[in-house]
């Protein structure tokens, strides 16, 4: 069970015996609200006791509360003699519906640079575990950054060496959150495959496949075929889109994301021979910059995204 639906469950269970026998419910969303803003406001750290006298929650509820939160690493403990002492994580803090979405971008893309991935992440894990949409983490947070430092490596201004541990950094932080992020309602009978097919928009591929299991696809990323490409690389393809989707019926959502013309027009002419022979209908769509859209156009596919906001969008509409 991912944490995120554990966390969700603690939030429902009563805890905690109050003034005059009363028992008092509390939210996870409001106990970390306090527990984040009484760390924050004691930077030398605190125990267990000092943040329940001083959030007001119970000494059981809160040391339940604390391990969940250092088991999600917004929180961690330092063992000083016999007394654990709570410190806030770096980029833990309390994030709301109104939060400005920008500044997490910003925070975000400044950690990424700095190399420091565990602040990176841990400002994600607050966001996927506050009320911020998460569909817009991914569209307004992770999707520019990495927009950011192609445009970067492109200029000259990022090294290869530099470039490719940024690479592994986001990386890691999206195969956090897709093993982190569940689902709100999974879509029966819908399926849906990535491919990249220009290394540039590998990770808009994985970041496409990350948003449609977030809206309850069931989701294939197959990685980036451009170096696989050879003769006889469509019999391939084929006969495996056969053994995986073959007799399954219902509908596969098959999106192609690359800048380059001659890779993304011949795995479209693949995915489209595929078409007649599967035993489930097939939609093919097109994530790819605007500068390639004369040739994207004439292709007649079923929808041409160059942005992951329209592309969501786009994937809420379908249902069957």
């Amino acid at each position: 069970m991912p944490l995120q639906q554990l966390i969700h469950g603690c939030a429902l269970i009563p805890f905690s015996l109050v003034n005059k026998g009363r028992y008092t419910r509390y939210n996870i969303e409001e106990v970390k609200r306090r527990i984040v803003r009484a760390l924050h406001e004691n930077s030398g750290g605190l125990s267990g006791v000092e943040i329940a006298s001083i959030t007001g929650i119970s000494r059981m509820t809160i040391t339940k509360y604390l391990n969940i939160f250092a088991t999600l690493r917004l929180i961690k403990p330092k063992k000083i003699g016999s007394v654990n002492v709570w410190f806030i994580e770096p980029g833990t803090d309390d994030y709301d519906r109104s939060a400005n979405v920008f500044e997490i971008q910003r925070r975000f893309m400044e950690a990424i640079s700095l190399c420091d991935g565990d602040h990176a992440r841990n400002i994600l894990v607050n966001v996927i575990n506050s009320k911020v949409d998460h569909l817009r983490v991914l569209s307004d947070v992770i999707a520019p950054t990495v927009n950011t430092f192609n445009e970067l490596y492109n200029r000259g201004r990022l090294g290869k060496t530099e470039r490719l541990h940024l690479v592994s950094l986001i990386t890691e932080i999206l195969d956090y959150l897709k093993y982190t992020v569940a689902p709100a309602k999974n879509k029966i009978g819908i399926f849906s495959l990535f491919v990249a097919a220009s290394e540039d928009y590998i990770f808009f591929a994985k970041i496409g496949a990350l948003a449609f299991q977030m809206l309850g696809f069931k989701v294939l990323y197959l990685g980036n075929i451009e170096q696989h490409i050879d003769p006889f690389f469509d019999i391939d393809f084929q006969r495996y889109m056969q053994k995986l989707w073959g007799i399954r019926g219902g509908l596969l959502i098959t999106c192609i994301c690359s800048s380059g013309e001659g890779s993304l027009q011949f795995l479209y002419s693949v995915i489209k021979a595929l078409k007649p022979k599967a035993g489930m209908e097939i939609k093919i769509v097109l994530f790819t910059p605007n500068s390639i859209r004369n040739v994207v156009d004439k292709l007649g596919s079923d929808y041409v995204a160059n942005d992951l906001s329209s592309l969501i969008e786009w994937a809420k509409s379908i249902n069957r």
